[in-house]
């Protein structure tokens, strides 16, 4: 079964693959003007641990098997799979991203702005992973973006989107602002 929180990772990982790689050209200039830099940021996200963002006994509560198995396929967006039933889950964040640089990209079959805990949040489906019943509920934190990711592990018509929302709540509780 550790396949299933596996291809949701895949999912974000092209997700993340296109925003690393895209990224640059948000502060390209036409005048020749360098841009200036931003120092990459050290606080916020920087001790917040994908695989401790739910306690074993949140997600063993979901249908969650704990433990998680660490995902940092991509440096800029460390996370954390975990197996489950009926559905697997992702946790990501990003220190360099937000929900609104997220929904600049031009990888999304749904991206529907919304506010969770008070800030900015999106629930989104990533163009081709509807089929596979891959949905995330991403929200800005801590000057960057936790992105949680739902996939139902048997195709019985869950709500995949409803279930990530619902996770993202609980993790959005305990995050930094």
């Amino acid at each position: 079964m550790n396949a299933i929180p596996r291809k949701a990772g895949l999912a974000l990982l092209a997700v993340g693959m296109l925003a690393s790689v895209s990224g640059c050209a948000l502060d390209s200039r036409a005048d020749g003007e360098s841009a200036v830099e931003e120092p990459v940021r050290t606080v916020g996200l920087a001790k917040v641990d994908p695989c401790t963002m739910l306690t074993e006994q949140e997600l063993a509560a979901r249908g969650g098997r704990p433990p998680g198995y660490p995902n940092n396929d991509i440096a800029a967006e460390p996370g954390c799979d975990f197996d489950g039933d009926p559905f697997g889950y992702s946790f990501y964040k990003n220190q360099e991203m937000t929900v609104e640089r997220y929904g600049e990209r031009d990888v999304w079959s749904r991206f529907e702005r919304s506010e969770l805990d008070g800030r900015p949040a999106a629930i989104t489906v990533v163009r081709g992973s509807a089929s596979a019943r891959i949905c995330s509920t991403m929200f800005d934190a801590g000057g960057g973006v936790i992105t949680v990711t739902a996939q139902e592990t048997d195709d019985e018509g869950r709500d995949e989107c409803a279930e990530s929302w619902q996770v993202a709540e609980l993790i959005a509780a305990k995050s930094p602002r």
